[in-house]
C-alpha cells in the first residue's frame, strides 16, 4: 500500500509539471463550457495515464529498464506535441 500511495503522490505531482499544464491549458482554451473543458482534460489525462502504464507494464513483466536513447525520444516526441500545441494556439 505504501508504494500505491507513493506511485499516487508522485503521479498527481507530474500531473501538475508545466509541461502538463501547458498542454491541457491550451487543449481546453477554446472550450465555452466548463463540463466540456473538464472532460476534455480528464481524457486527455487517462490517455496519457494509458500510455505510462503500458510502458511501465511491459518493463516491469521483461524486468527492464527505458534505454536512455528510448527515453530521449519520446522526450523530444513531447516537445514537438508542445510546438504543435503552441502554434495551434497561436492560430486559434
Amino acid at each position: 500500500m505504501t508504494a500505491v500511495g507513493l506511485g499516487a503522490l508522485l503521479g498527481v505531482r507530474h500531473s501538475v509539471e508545466p509541461d502538463h499544464l501547458a498542454a491541457v491549458s491550451t487543449l481546453v482554451q477554446s472550450e465555452r463550457s466548463p463540463a466540456r473543458g473538464a472532460l476534455l482534460g480528464a481524457l486527455w489525462g487517462l490517455g496519457h495515464t494509458a500510455a505510462l502504464l503500458a510502458v511501465g507494464v511491459v518493463l516491469a513483466l521483461v524486468g527492464g529498464e527505458l534505454p536512455a536513447r528510448l527515453a530521449e525520444v519520446f522526450e523530444f516526441g513531447v516537445a514537438l506535441m508542445l510546438i504543435g500545441l503552441g502554434l495551434r494556439a497561436i492560430q486559434r
